[in-house]
């Protein structure tokens, strides 16, 4: 049984919310390119498995941004519960007026300044009692979208400060109607391409990375507006001395082949790693054995076996055994050989079935073609757990 007394304010690992500062590992280059993409006024996307570190990213470069000086706002617009374009085009505006207001008469004053000939009407009662902006649910024109999306570019002008646009979970809009408006994103967007001072950058950041690849690069949207960033693999030397200084700290040890292991089964997924080793450095007061590791282990994997057993659930029988297939290292799927011995029907159906896996997101495919199962806490369950595969 895993019994976690120890005060999480006291861990030295953190992973229950994005880090910076001397939390935050490697990944410099990362930062550097996404501060000079919005320090020109340029557009980002940053797309990654989730827990991949993307807000730590985002968050350090704005720090370092700040400490160097920069003054911007901030307007950060989580998609969580954001399907349609009108939700996304009313919530877009409300955050953009709260990034550039100080107070609800200025709010007021600037959207009717900016959004006048609009349906969105400042409401102060209604964000008083509430918190959102604009109420309503009726779709907006394609006119009404372009001057939502072009309000802080103008704003940003008036005030003479940069605005920095995070839009989490960009794939959720990913629809027939969604596409309308990324269509009014690419023209406002592209209008203001060689607008640098004041600086208005977007940052489309997402966890989906086959919707997120889908939409950026299988059907070019925003081609030749929006840089990808790209996050580079932590270096296992990185995380080592990351975990043994947060050791130290609190009087324990662990021996760095026993680490270097744990990176190895996490593929250096510093969310998951920081999960362990809280969890570790739970069990024990000073040295940190195999055993340890082996219980956190089964705590860890015990923690997200609820979440792993319902997308199983949502899986076909087809799905699960190309499932299978790749886990045994299957790269080539429409072969009469493996066809037959994964019973997968066809080689039309293989195609059907990869594309529900990664529509899913439990697989992706590499620049080589090779498939991968995303998550590799869940592969390991799938190994050691579900399919009970040998070592």
């Amino acid at each position: 049984m895993c019994l976690i007394t120890r005060d999480k304010m006291d861990s030295p690992f953190t992973f229950d919310k994005p880090v910076t500062g001397r939390n935050f590992i490697g990944r410099r280059p990362d930062c550097n390119s996404l501060s000079n993409i919005i320090t020109h006024g340029q557009n980002a996307a940053i797309w990654a498995p989730p827990k991949s570190g993307k807000s730590s990213l985002i968050c350090q470069t704005l720090f370092n941004l700040r400490s160097a000086g920069k003054s911007f706002m901030l307007c950060s617009l989580p998609l969580g519960n954001i399907r349609t374009p009108g939700a996304f085009a009313r919530k877009f505006a409300g955050e953009v007026l709260k990034a550039s207001a100080a107070t609800s008469d200025e709010m007021s004053a600037l959207a009717g300044k900016y959004l006048d000939g609009t349906s969105l009407v400042f409401d102060p009662s209604y964000y008083a009692e509430t918190g959102d902006v604009f109420r309503g649910t009726f779709p907006l024109s394609d006119d009404e979208c372009l001057s939502i999306l072009e309000m802080p570019y103008l704003i940003s002008r008036e005030k003479g400060t940069g605005i920095v646009i995070v839009i989490e979970e960009f794939q959720n809009l990913d629809s027939e109607e969604g596409e309308k408006l990324f269509k009014c994103m690419e023209t406002v967007m592209s209008a203001h391409r060689d607008t640098c001072d004041p600086f208005c950058s977007w940052i489309f950041e997402g966890s989906g990375v086959n919707a997120m690849n889908g939409i950026f690069r299988k059907r070019h949207f925003f081609w030749n507006i929006v840089e990808r960033v790209e996050m580079s693999q932590l270096a296992v030397s990185e995380i080592s001395e990351s975990v043994l200084k947060g050791f130290s700290a609190g009087g324990k040890v662990v021996e760095r082949e026993l680490l270097q292991g744990v990176c190895r089964l996490f593929r250096n997924n510093i969310w998951y790693i920081n999960q362990f080793f809280f969890i570790c450095d739970s069990l024990t007061r000073g040295y940190i054995s195999e055993l340890t590791l082996t219980d956190a282990l089964s705590c860890v994997t015990s923690i997200h076996e609820p979440g792993f057993r319902r997308i199983m659930d949502d899986l076909t029988a087809f799905q699960e055994r190309l499932l299978r297939a790749v886990l045994d290292g299957v790269v080539k799927f429409s072969t009469t050989e493996v066809i037959e011995k994964y019973a997968l029907n066809s080689s039309a159906n293989v195609k059907r079935l990869k594309d529900a896996l990664m529509k899913k997101e439990v697989i992706t495919f590499n620049d080589k073609d090779e498939p991968e199962v995303m998550d590799p806490l869940f592969e390991y369950w799938l190994r050691r757990n579900y399919f009970k595969m040998e070592k």
